[in-house]
């Protein structure tokens, strides 16, 4: 019987004494683990619920996941009030447990991982977001707060059995090992199965353009182009370019109010929505409805939207940061800022036949790289390693 213990940045959910996953998806993340193995200690964030959705999942319906709840917080001066009760819900963490899997950048799975090396257990790292990019993208006490995660991410790797990154390229010039025998490889978090394929798209002519952008969160400190595809559509409408934005995403501190406030001050809050959380058929409704997939962003890993995204044929607009360019050509690559550009590019895609149907038909065969069943034998033989190096 082999124990692993995971830490991550996933939220759970504790009502009446039962924890739960809020989806299946999450649900099935969680048991990814389980099929290498035997039992799996979860230690992440844990919020109280007094309604549960329709879809969240009890985790102990796999009687295998143990939880281990961690206070929860939002953001970093919520952190820092907990962070002591953080300390203490983590105490002895390790105990039980036969070797760990980090998914960073998480402030829990860093701490976690100060016992874990303590311990000498057998530990692995995934990398799903490059704090580097991070810290470049913002000011102030987050740009502090982001270069002390990343040093932490830095040094926590290069002690680690093996490191994974959802990149191919791109976050292993700055999370690696430094152990000799040393694993790695690379895959990303999706599970993209082969039903939610649509196919290359046809030039939408004659109608409004609708353009998607999907992010966890709306708020204002979320650095996922809200603001900025907002102007683009601004810039677009005055040009008399017919086009119409849906976002989704939970709101984050009032942004969804924030941001219609700002496209009603732009004259564009008729060509702008916002829908809020959707589950797993609702992105696939978004996305089979929309035109074009654009999401400016200052730091990423490599992003499941977008790759969801190309398996539905959408031409994908985003910004030259971390894993991005792996999935989206150059030219589709606009930096955060520059709004003018990100609107030209849009145009581009609406009176472009050709581009449009070339672009389309080129993310969609390069989003087979990701489908479920590739991913799942590289994670397996990752974990399988691990494994392996348990005493």
């Amino acid at each position: 019987m082999a124990k692993l213990l995971l830490s991550c940045d996933e939220f759970i959910y504790m009502k009446d004494g039962r924890y739960y996953a809020a989806s299946p998806d999450k649900f099935a993340f969680f048991q990814r683990y389980l099929r290498v193995f035997d039992q799996l200690k979860l230690v992440c964030r844990c919020e109280t619920e007094r309604d549960l959705a329709g879809i969240w999942v009890p985790l102990d319906r796999d009687k295998r996941i143990e939880v281990l709840p961690v206070p929860i917080y939002h953001g970093i001066k919520e952190y820092a009030k907990e962070y002591l009760n953080v300390g203490k819900s983590i105490r002895r963490v390790v105990n039980g447990c036969d070797a760990a899997v980090l998914r960073i950048p998480s402030t829990i799975a860093l701490r976690v991982g100060d016992q874990v090396m303590a311990s000498g257990m057998p530990f692995a790292c995934e990398v799903v977001y490059d704090a580097e990019d991070g810290w470049r993208g913002y000011k102030g006490l987050s740009r502090l707060a982001w270069k002390l995660i990343d040093r932490q991410m830095r040094m926590l790797c290069s002690f680690a059995d093996g490191v994974s990154c959802v990149t191919e390229h791109y976050l292993q010039r700055h999370y690696f090992s430094k152990k000799p025998d040393a694993f790695q490889e690379h895959y990303s978090s999706l599970a993209l199965d082969r039903s939610f394929y649509g196919q290359p798209k046809a030039f939408p002519a004659a109608h409004t353009f609708k353009i998607a952008h999907i992010a966890n969160q709306v708020g204002e400190q979320s650095a996922k182009g809200h603001k900025q595809t907002i102007e683009a559509v601004k810039r677009l409408i005055d040009r008399d370019v017919d086009v119409e934005v849906r976002f989704a995403g939970n709101d984050r501190q009032g942004g969804i109010e924030r941001f219609r406030d700002y496209a009603r001050k732009l004259g564009v809050d008729n060509h702008v929505e916002f829908v809020g959380f959707l589950d797993r058929a609702g992105v696939d409704r978004l996305l089979s409805e929309a035109d074009i997939y654009v999401m400016p962003t200052i730091a990423e890993g490599l992003p499941r939207v977008i790759i969801e995204a190309m398996a539905k044929g959408l031409p994908c607009i985003t910004t030259p940061v971390s894993g991005n360019p792996e999935l989206v050509d150059r030219h589709f690559l606009v930096n955060y800022y520059e709004t003018g550009t990100l609107a030209d590019r849009i145009e581009e895609l609406t009176k472009n036949p050709v581009l449009y149907e070339n672009t389309s038909r080129s993310n969609f065969e390069r989003s087979w790289c990701y489908e479920a069943s590739v991913l799942e034998k590289k994670r397996d033989g990752f974990y399988g390693e691990l494994r392996k190096r348990i005493k």
